[in-house]
């Protein structure tokens, strides 16, 4: 094919140049992940110790390194491969590689985000849950109880909704989330377990 070979090697073009780039750094970046055992995401905890690993950005290392081994895939494969014109494997490579970083970025959005939603949880989704009372609240006092909420086990401090003493073990619904503070009233047989 006529075009000019990079520093004097006849195979070595933009395309086999951007190809050999990403792979490296694809190569380089999983070796040192490796080595430190450090992801590239904000990570916060807060108050409540709710572990937040943050969302991936659209232009990171990883989709800028995706577009470049994508460009330069796409490239060797429309040059070399099926013979097209400059212009058609330019329009080729550049679909390659932006077709490619959007789904990098897509797999780690959908990653994050499923990380995330397991454990996330509103307080006015507990309204409702059947929970049992393991310190028991005594009159117009605390107590603690725990409830499962989106398969997981939860705790939080409570106080009957009328100021009656629940003993320990007793199955309780929460009536309402008031700040961190469970207000309940005792399980009735008739009330559904959401």
């Amino acid at each position: 094919q006529g075009g000019r070979a990079m520093m004097g090697v006849p195979w070595l073009d933009l395309y086999t140049a951007c190809l050999l780039l990403g792979v490296a750094y694809a190569l380089v970046a999983t070796v040192l992940g490796w080595l430190l055992g450090h992801g590239d995401g904000d990570v916060h905890v807060d108050a409540t110790g709710h572990l937040d690993l943050g969302h991936p950005s659209p232009v990171s290392g990883t989709t800028l390194a995706t577009f470049v081994t994508g460009f330069g895939g796409g490239g060797v494969f429309s040059k070399h491969l099926l013979g097209l014109s400059p212009v058609a494997t330019m329009l080729a490579a550049t679909a390659t590689g932006l077709l490619l970083a959007g789904a990098a970025f897509a797999v780690l959005d959908f990653l994050f985000a499923r990380t995330q939603g397991g454990s996330e949880y509103r307080a006015d989704d507990v309204a409702g849950k059947t929970a049992e009372v393991i310190t028991s609240l005594p009159a117009g006092g605390t107590g603690e109880v725990a409830y499962v909420i989106k398969g997981q086990r939860e705790r939080a401090s409570a106080k009957a909704i009328d100021g009656s003493a629940i003993p320990k073990g007793s199955r309780v619904t929460v009536v309402q989330m008031v700040g961190s503070t469970a207000h309940v009233r005792p399980t009735n047989l008739s009330d559904d377990d959401t």
